[in-house]
């Protein structure tokens, strides 16, 4: 197996015997100059059919975090029939990496759609609740009960799913209009290679599912949304603007709980040192 780019110390981009584009994770691999040989030995975990965009977001996340969340999706593909994506051991060690920064900081938020969630999707909610007691047992940190609907959506959302190639250009379409709408606002440039970009990406295509399917969510964070709205003015007004594109395409708008978790992601684009004037 070829090393052909270092990600970090310890995960490598390699090709296979086949060629195949693969990313690699074992301790230390990173260290030698690509491209080389590498060791066969010193593989933990080989990914294959990882989307490009999600390469950069692996250099945030602790290792220890894609480790529990590749024992968790191990532990899924044990319980449930479908097929996930490949894309989602990081997707998923993001999102919980994140819910943890969150607890640390005492930000608790709200999920409306728990018990929704809990009597619909009994498999999934075992494996949110397995991944929960990982992170207890690895960081004495017990997470609330409403993380395991965020982890459940993870996993439905990841399923694998076959869309048209029409589709998928109309999807691409928006969010690359909806990132020039966001650097138009603030006057700032977005790398598609960062990792905040992944992840708002990602909550762009999981509002578009839903837009498709005309499905709203219950909206129970009244309180956290009027702080947000008035704190950063400028972040809801362009939240308004999304909301004013997506309902015209799909006529759906936004209830208060979609622009609020819209406000967030825009922020952290905006915040970051990745956003450039």
């Amino acid at each position: 197996m070829k090393v052909i780019k270092n990600i970090n110390n310890n995960v490598s981009i390699c090709l296979d015997s086949k060629g195949t584009e693969i990313v690699v994770f074992g301790r230390g691999i990173g260290f030698c100059k690509p491209p080389y040989e590498l060791d066969i030995q010193k593989i933990q975990q080989t990914f294959y059919n990882i989307d490009p965009m999600y390469i950069r977001m692996i250099q945030s996340i602790p290792e220890e975090m894609i480790d529990i969340s590749a024992q968790v999706i191990d532990y899924a593909r044990t319980k449930i029939k479908y097929v996930l994506n490949s894309n989602i051991i990081f997707t998923l060690a993001d999102h919980l990496n994140f819910a943890i920064q969150r607890y640390r900081q005492n930000l608790i938020l709200p999920m409306p759609m728990y018990y929704d969630v809990k009597s619909l999707y009994e498999l999934e909610y075992d494996i949110g609740v397995y991944a929960l007691d990982l992170i207890y047992h690895k960081f004495s940190i017990r997470l609330p009960k409403e993380e395991i609907a965020s982890i459940v959506l993870h996993l439905i959302n990841a399923a694998a799913f076959t869309k048209n190639e029409s589709e998928i250009k109309d999807n691409e379409a928006a969010i690359s209009f909806i990132k020039k709408m966001i650097e138009k606002h603030f006057q700032i440039t977005i790398s598609e290679d960062d990792y905040n970009y992944s992840r708002f990406v990602s909550h762009l295509q999981y509002l578009m599912k839903r837009g498709q399917q005309n499905k709203n969510v219950k909206s129970e964070n009244a309180t956290l949304y009027e702080s947000i709205k008035e704190s950063f003015p400028e972040v809801y007004q362009c939240a308004l603007k999304i909301n004013d594109y997506l309902n015209a395409l799909y006529n759906y708008a936004f209830n208060d709980e979609e622009l609020l978790y819209l406000m967030l992601h825009i922020n952290r684009l905006c915040v970051r040192e990745d956003c450039h004037h």
